[in-house]
């Protein structure tokens, strides 16, 4: 009797090691499976060169009026400028009178501030505002359509406000 129940227990402890090895493979099946597919897929992911949705990192061009040792002197060397917006950076203040994406546009604000008798330079920086982008993209449009230099100063007036607004101020409440 003793012999017979001995070889019913060992019967069940065979029955479940075989039921945990098929859990087991399976388990290990699924882990090898998913590992390949994962990788399969984060490298197509990489390799991916479909439409972007975003146009972050667009290349503008800034007017620049001046640079200036402090904020006091930014402030007396902009007294004639009708609209300027201003960065600080490693404690020099400097003034920028127009904003465009468009080489020929910044050739045309180039001329047109010289005409003004302002001495400016072109520095370009990298804008990741969508919004802003936008708007400056339609902005650039109605540049390169008119010769008018009121229509151009108006315009340049415009960018520099919703750059203030879009950039700077959303900068601050971020």
């Amino acid at each position: 009797m003793f012999i017979s129940t001995f070889l019913d227990t060992k019967k069940a402890y065979i029955k479940d090691g075989d039921r945990m090895k098929k859990y087991v493979i399976s388990i290990l099946f699924g882990l090898i499976v998913g590992f390949f597919l994962g990788k399969t897929l984060l490298e197509e992911y990489h390799s991916y060169n479909g439409i972007k949705v975003s146009v972050s990192g667009v290349n503008a061009y800034f007017i620049k009026y001046g640079e200036y040792d402090s904020l006091d002197n930014l402030e007396k060397g902009t007294l004639a400028l009708a609209n300027y917006i201003y960065t600080e950076k490693d404690g020099k203040y400097s003034a920028y009178v127009g904003i465009t994406t468009n080489e020929d546009n910044c050739q045309k604000l180039e001329e047109y501030f010289k005409k003004l008798g302002y001495e400016v330079v072109i520095e370009e920086y990298v804008l990741n505002n969508n919004t802003y982008i936008n708007y400056l993209e339609n902005a650039d449009k109605l540049l390169s359509n008119t010769t008018d230099e009121a229509v151009i100063g108006e315009v340049c007036s415009q960018i520099l406000s919703k750059y203030e607004e879009l950039v700077i101020d959303d900068g601050k409440n971020a």
